[in-house]
């Protein structure tokens, strides 16, 4: 079944808490935190047979961006949907101008890990402790947009 990404709509925000309490691996983040506040905040939603199976959120300023948040839907991981919605996000940054995008992840998220590889990313730093619940390093990750 084909897998349409769309923007974020009001309607979906208690799928979307949903989804970020059943991804402990996700970054903490709160529906309320931008998006519609006109903070930079761009949000992508993954859709399939009208139901919502994955997020991206992301921002682009000048000449870099930063993936803050992705989720996908435990029945609907290992599909290509979280390589689709971080291909919406580093075309949207390329088309606004981004040269670089960032993003952290969990050192123990082998899954993520290998999809961002996948994309291109490369680690290019740590951030001792940067997690909590549980308390962990994050690695960045970068990738240049060409």
């Amino acid at each position: 079944m084909p897998v349409t990404i769309r923007d974020l709509e009001p309607d979906d925000t208690e799928w979307i808490r949903a989804l970020l309490s059943d991804t402990p691996e996700a970054a903490r983040w709160s529906v309320g935190q931008g998006c519609a506040s006109g903070d930079g905040l761009l949000c992508r939603v993954a859709e399939r047979n009208g139901q919502i199976s994955g997020l991206i959120v992301f921002r682009s300023m000048a000449d870099e961006a930063e993936i803050l948040n992705l989720a996908v839907e435990a029945s609907q991981r290992r599909q290509g949907i979280g390589c689709l919605l971080v291909q919406k996000a580093i075309a949207e940054c390329k088309a606004a101008g981004a040269r670089t995008i960032f993003l952290e992840v969990r050192e123990s998220n082998e899954a993520a890990r290998r999809l961002y590889a996948r994309a291109g990313f490369k680690e290019g730093g740590r951030r001792p402790e940067y997690y909590r619940e549980p308390t962990e390093d994050a690695l960045v990750l970068q990738r240049t947009i060409e």
